[in-house]
């Protein structure tokens, strides 16, 4: 007999499990052929069977009703795809309606990837006013606009769909991915225990203001949240920049978001950041697709402390005109010092159009503060010297309470000379940290994670 057959069944069943979680779905179907006494172990392991993926144009039915018979009384992981209903679009629905819906209290994530409307409705109002304690995934994804014209198609209803009620039954509901242009999402209920919430492109295209609301609101009902990311609509910035400043929210306090991630203009994506305290938060998402506040959040952060934990941003001024023009001064820089002071977790800084206001006025004294900061980087910013960056490097070197800098980038405007490094200047820099390299993408905060 192999020594691995002699292995308890508990020990048997974790070395099972961990190869597949490595190699995938089909390792259950092959260790279910290796001998009659692996064959018996792994019948008796419905965690290897529970995951039903409806993902091909001819679904091979026999082997999803064995998968679903032998995962016996576990809870199920369902995924259904586009390809599955191509050729054949109501058969297959109500083939998967037969197979699935019984089991409704069993299930525990559901996956739905750019299949029709129609479809994607009547699945996810199989939750509507039904108990499904287990429920606490749900993923709809729409990674692309639906082509009709492509393959075989099921006739779309009206897309005026009411998605009230739909999760009143999922109590333990923990991460919800929505990528639905059809159901209004304002009209979803408050997840109280909810973790994550991602909200899919096109499906909040709304006002400025409205958008911030809604993002006000989700974070006032959801106060376990720990990741929220929202897109905003393509035209969603104000008319101008008065607009940005005199729009104020009350300020809200969220004691566990980890994650905020709000792809909008620069200017919406301020008004919330600085209208929210949030002691956990570490990231604002990507850069400058997500990361970038303006200027004016900085007299929020000096003063409330707002986000001591993040670990990345990006601080944007304006310019006096064009792309090509240089930085306008900004009334709130005075207050950029003392707001990154209060950002003790900072690991990447980046300033971008800044304005210090002449002789390094304003510049952030990094030599003393932000202990875990790595990189740092000047973007088409005037009013400062680069023999004040050095003296900044040199301090953070001989400093034994922050740690040295990895990374320098300075970056100025076309013909510009104010504020380049001269020969000397970068070679000494060269010499300590990174300068300028283009080897790594110049904001990623994943690197020096610690």
């Amino acid at each position: 007999m192999s020594p691995i057959n002699t292995l308890p069944f508990d020990v048997f069943q974790i070395i099972i499990t961990s190869c597949w979680e490595e190699k995938g779905e089909s390792f259950a179907l092959t260790a279910s052929h290796v001998c009659r006494l692996w064959r018996h172990h792994v019948l008796d392991m419905p965690l290897l069977w529970n995951r039903l993926e409806f993902a091909t144009g001819a679904p091979k039915w026999d082997m999803l009703e064995v998968r679903l018979q032998r995962s016996g009384q576990a809870s199920l992981d369902i995924v259904v795809e586009e390809e599955v209903f191509l050729k054949s679009g109501m058969p297959h629905l109500r083939r998967i309606m037969q197979m699935i819906v019984p089991h409704i209290e069993r299930w525990r994530s559901l996956r739905i990837v750019d299949v029709p409307h129609k479809v994607r409705r009547v699945l996810l109002d199989q939750l509507r006013g039904k108990s499904v304690p287990l429920l606490h995934r749900v993923e709809v994804v729409q990674e692309r606009k639906y082509d009709r014209t492509w393959g075989r198609r099921i006739k779309s209803t009206s897309p005026h769909w009411n998605c009230r009620k739909i999760f009143d039954g999922a109590p333990n509901l923990r991460h919800l991915e929505w990528a639905n242009p059809e159901a209004e999402y304002r009209l979803l209920p408050p997840f109280q225990n909810l973790l994550t919430l991602t909200i899919g492109h096109g499906t909040l295209d709304i006002e400025p203001d409205k958008f911030i609301q809604l993002v006000f609101r989700v974070l006032s009902a959801s106060p376990a949240l720990q990741v929220l990311s929202l897109p905003h609509g393509p035209d969603s910035d104000w008319g101008n920049d008065e607009d940005a400043e005199n729009t104020a929210q009350s300020p809200i306090i969220h004691p566990s978001l980890k994650v905020l991630r709000i792809d909008s203009a620069t200017s919406v994506r301020s008004v919330i950041l600085r209208s929210l305290i949030l002691p956990e938060l570490q990231s604002l998402g990507e850069p400058f697709s997500d990361a970038e506040v303006d200027i004016s959040c900085c007299k929020a952060i000096a003063e409330s402390n707002s986000a001591p934990k993040l670990r990345g941003v990006i601080f944007a001024g304006k310019l006096n005109g064009n792309y090509s023009s240089n930085p306008a001064f900004h009334p709130h820089i005075p207050s950029l010092p003392s707001a990154i002071m209060n950002l003790h977790g900072l690991v990447v800084l980046v300033l971008r159009f800044v304005d210090f206001g002449g002789n390094n006025k304003w510049l952030p004294n990094l030599g003393n503060c932000c202990p875990r900061l790595k990189s740092f980087m000047l973007m088409r910013c005037v009013g400062y010297t680069v023999k004040a960056i050095r003296d900044m490097v040199e301090t953070r070197m001989k400093h034994e309470e922050v740690e040295a800098l990895e990374e320098l980038r300075i970056v100025t405007g076309y013909g510009e000379q104010d504020g380049k490094a001269s020969d000397e200047e970068a070679a000494w820099f060269s010499q300590v940290l990174r300068f300028n390299s283009r080897e790594n993408m110049w904001y990623n905060v994943d690197r020096y994670d610690l």
